[in-house]
């Protein structure tokens, strides 16, 4: 019997190798299907329309594309027919059958994903454009860097990118530790009913758009109409100028943001604390130990993976301010100062004065920049706690 199962070793181990095979030959064909893509945008990119020809240029990419496909095919076939390899793709096959409506629910989300966030990454040639909506993003000139180069020496450049940085990063130490107190808060609450009222009535703010948020604002505040100004002019003293001071931006900013957002940022820390095993507490509380410490001890040490995935997700995001939040509560005093960050810089060029080229340039730099952030927090996070987010 020895002797048998030391024949078959080789058998198993040649149909590892096939499965191997299979599995590099699916890789590559994947690879040639992107790489046929990149090699068409890139040459129509480069060349543009005036050198453009088909035969030339586009024949090989488009050959490469169809090898890829036609590979991809067979190596799908070849995993689920060929006999040496029957052992996993059965068991491929099993788990798909069983799990056929989950995945047909996943289906839908995985092509809208593709067709909308990765089917347009193609447009960050634009970037690289001398853009004419005549010509086209395909066979419009290229021009390089050049659109690069002419934000990072244009004289907004340094304060739009400081008053990115500085928002983000304030934002991010002002209103992140909000709704983790908030939270804490609500769950030493004795009474459900209370607690649910509670949550209710911090939870509605989110569902009002900053267009309402202003709307409120300005009749609250305004100089010449406002409810708060009337008032205090009233009892003899001078008007708050809380909308056109950019010296009171910040502040209206950050106390937005709280009173918006805070209580819906609750609702990911609630339910991580109601998955606190209730034994933890009962036995703390056998020991001693008071309801501060055993929320020191026990409710933040069990919530900590969900604190650090979210601050590694806000991190993430700081060079990408709340584009509503500022577009909505920016004024003709604050707009070309304080309140001029990419976002808002990246909608009038666009969308203001049709720079296209111009706004995809500086989009795609402030992209590079959140994603290399994301990054580092998660090594930073990683290092310090053990816990990242990947």
């Amino acid at each position: 019997m020895q002797a048998a199962a030391k024949q078959t070793v080789p058998g198993k181990d040649a149909n590892r190798r096939v499965l191997r095979l299979v599995y590099a030959g699916l890789i590559l064909s994947v690879l040639m299907l992107a790489g046929a893509g990149v090699w068409y945008i890139a040459v129509t990119g480069i060349i543009g329309r005036k050198k453009w020809d088909f035969n030339t240029y586009g024949v090989p990419p488009m050959v490469l594309a169809i090898a890829g496909g036609v590979m991809l095919i067979a190596m799908i076939a070849c995993y689920f027919a060929l006999p040496c390899i029957r052992h996993w793709s059965r068991r491929t096959a099993r788990d798909l059958w069983k799990d056929r409506y989950r995945y047909s629910l996943i289906l839908p989300g995985l092509i809208v994903v593709f067709v909308f966030s990765y089917m347009p990454m193609y447009g960050i040639i634009l970037g690289f454009k001398d853009y004419k909506i005549k010509s086209g993003i395909m066979f419009s000139e290229w021009v390089g860097t050049y659109h690069f180069t002419r934000f990072f020496k244009s004289p907004v450049a340094g304060q739009t990118i400081w008053n990115t940085f500085f928002i983000g990063i304030t934002q991010l130490l002002i209103t992140f530790p909000v709704p983790i107190l908030l939270a804490l808060l609500m769950n030493e609450l004795r009474s459900t009913s209370y607690r649910r009222t509670i949550q209710t009535i911090i939870y509605l703010p989110h569902f009002i758009s900053w267009v309402i948020m202003y709307s409120l604002l300005f009749s609250l505040f305004s100089i010449t109409s406002g409810l708060v100004n009337k008032m205090v002019m009233s009892m003899g003293y001078p008007a708050v100028n809380l909308l056109s001071d950019p010296n009171k931006f910040y502040g209206m900013l950050y106390m937005t943001s709280i009173w918006k957002e805070a209580g819906w940022g609750t609702i990911i820390y609630m339910a991580a604390i109601a998955g606190v095993d209730q034994e933890m507490y009962e036995a703390a509380y056998l020991d001693g130990a008071n309801r501060w410490q055993q929320c020191v001890h026990i409710t933040l040490p069990s919530i900590a993976f969900s604190i650090t995935t979210m601050l590694i997700l806000n991190v993430g995001s700081i060079m990408g301010a709340n584009f509503d939040q500022i577009m909505n509560l920016r004024t003709a005093a604050t707009q070309t100062t304080v309140a001029q960050v990419i976002d808002t810089y990246v909608y009038d060029m666009g969308v203001g004065k049709g720079q296209y080229d111009l706004s995809t340039a500086i989009g795609l730099f402030q992209q590079v920049v959140n994603c290399v952030m994301l990054f580092l927090a998660n090594f930073a996070v990683k290092k310090m706690s053990g816990e990242g987010f990947f």
